[in-house]
C-alpha cells in the first residue's frame, strides 16, 4: 500500500493530525518508537483553550482542574489568584496521548507502535520511510517527532531550532502546603531566563525548573535548593528526576514544508515561549497540516500553504508571547511585584489560557492594568 501520509511520532500533534486526516478519509499510517501507554516527561498542564481545538472528548484523561493560581519569587514572598472559571487542566501525558492517538485509530488510521523511523528518502512521487522492520511509502509525511525531530535532520538539514532545558520530578505529595489542590505554582526568580512549578494530579506532583537561556546552570543544584521550601515536596533524592529539552521558538529557524514533507509541534519549534507548553499549538499545527496535505492530495493547495498558514496564524502570538516572556525573564522581581499590586494582569493572562483572549489582544491593552481586565 502507498499511504496518503505517514506521521511520525503519535504526540499530540501527530494524533491530531492523524485524526483529522482519517475523519477525510485518507490513507494515515502512525508510527511510534514506543508503546502506549509509554511515559512522556512534561509537566501536563493543558490550558482550557484546548478545548476549542480538540471538544471534551479528551475529558477523561483530566486528574485536575486548576482555578487558582500561586505566584512565588525565589521560593520566598507570594500571592494567589483565584479564577472564576477553570484556568488549565492537568493530565498525566501517558494516558492522554493514549487516548488521543486511539481516537485516531478509531477513526481509521493504522497504528504501527514500537517501531521508530530511522530514514527517509524523497522520490518523485512520494517519500520512502524506513524503520527496523521494513519500509513504508507515502505520498507525504508528517514530522511530528518532538526535539530533536530525525524528520526535520533528514529531510529539513537547513533548520536549526534553538533549545531550553528542563528537569522535572514526579512524587507523592507530603503533608502540609499552603496552596489549594486545585491551584497550580509558579515560581519566576530561583532560576534565570525561567520558572519553577509545581502541578497537582490526582495522587500525586508534577514539579520541576526550566530554562530557556543558553548560558550553563546548575538545574540540579537550582532545583534542590528551591525543593527545600516546599513544604509539599520531598526532597530531590526521593524524586525520579528527568531532564529533556524545550524547543524555544524561533521564526528564522527555517521552513516547515519541503517536498512531501511537513513539520509539527515541537518538531517545528511551535512551543510557548512564556511556560515553554507545547500541546496547544502541537495541535493546532497538526488540524493545519492535516488541512494542507488534504488539499494537496486533491491537487487544490501545495504543501506550503502549510507553512504560510502557521506563520500568519501561530508565528503571532509566538512572537507576542516571546516579548511577554522576555520582560517576566529578564526582570522577574518587577514583574512580581507588578503583577502582586495588580493582579487583574494575570486575570487577563488567564483569558488567553482559557481562550477568551489571544496573546495579540493581551499585548493590545498595554500597560494601564484597568485594560487588561474589563468586567464582563
Amino acid at each position: 500500500m502507498i499511504y496518503d501520509t505517514i506521521i511520525i511520532g503519535t504526540g499530540p500533534a501527530g494524533s491530531a493530525a492523524a485524526l483529522e486526516l482519517a475523519r477525510r478519509g485518507c490513507r494515515v499510517l502512525a508510527l511510534e518508537k514506543k508503546r502506549h501507554p509509554r511515559y512522556k516527561v512534561c509537566g501536563g498542564g493543558l490550558s482550557v483553550r484546548l478545548d476549542n481545538l480538540l471538544g471534551r472528548h479528551y475529558h477523561t484523561v483530566i486528574e485536575k482542574t486548576v482555578t487558582r493560581m500561586t505566584i512565588t519569587c525565589g521560593g520566598a514572598a507570594s500571592f494567589e489568584v483565584s479564577f472564576d472559571a477553570p484556568l488549565a487542566y492537568m493530565s498525566m501525558r501517558s494516558r492522554l496521548d493514549a487516548h488521543l492517538i486511539r481516537q485516531a485509530q478509531t477513526a481509521g488510521c493504522d497504528l504501527r507502535e514500537d517501531e521508530a523511523a530511522t530514514g527517509f528518502e524523497t522520490l518523485r512521487n512520494s517519500v520512502v520511510v524506513r524503520t527496523p522492520l521494513g519500509e513504508y511509502e507515502a505520498l507525504t509525511v508528517i514530522g511530528a517527532d518532538g526535539a530533536p525531530s530525525r524528520v526535520a535532520k533528514t529531510l529539513f538539514p537547513m533548520n536549526a531550532l534553538p533549545f531550553g532545558i528542563a528537569l522535572e520530578g514526579e512524587a507523592a505529595a507530603s503533608a502540609g502546603g499552603s496552596w489549594s489542590d486545585d491551584g497550580l505554582l509558579i515560581d519566576v526568580g530561583i532560576i534565570r531566563g525561567g520558572y519553577a512549578w509545581i502541578f497537582p494530579k490526582s495522587e500525586h506532583l508534577s514539579s520541576g525548573v526550566a530554562t530557556f537561556r543558553r548560558e550553563r546552570q546548575d538545574l540540579r543544584l537550582l532545583y534542590g535548593q528551591w525543593v527545600q521550601g516546599q513544604p509539599r515536596l520531598p526532597s530531590p533524592d526521593r524524586q525520579q528526576i528527568v531532564g529533556h529539552l524545550i524547543p524555544r521558538f524561533s521564526p528564522k529557524a527555517g521552513s516547515l514544508a519541503g517536498n512531501r514533507a511537513l513539520l509539527i509541534g515541537d518538531a517545528a519549534g511551535l512551543v510557548d515561549p512564556l511556560l515553554g507548553e507545547g500541546i496547544y499549538y502541537g495541535v493546532w499545527s497538526g488540524r493545519l497540516a492535516a488541512d494542507a496535505v488534504a488539499g494537496f492530495l486533491k491537487g487544490k493547495t501545495p504543501l506550503a500553504r502549510y507553512e504560510e498558514r502557521v506563520r500568519n496564524e501561530i508565528h503571532p502570538e509566538l512572537r507576542v508571547a516571546s516579548r511577554i516572556a522576555g520582560v517576566v525573564y529578564r526582570l522577574p522581581r518587577f514583574f512580581f511585584n507588578l503583577t502582586a499590586r495588580h493582579p487583574e494582569w494575570l486575570k487577563g493572562y488567564g483569558k488567553v489560557l482559557q481562550g477568551r483572549l489571544t496573546y495579540q489582544d493581551l499585548w493590545r491593552r498595554g500597560l494601564d492594568p484597568r485594560r487588561w481586565f474589563p468586567v464582563a
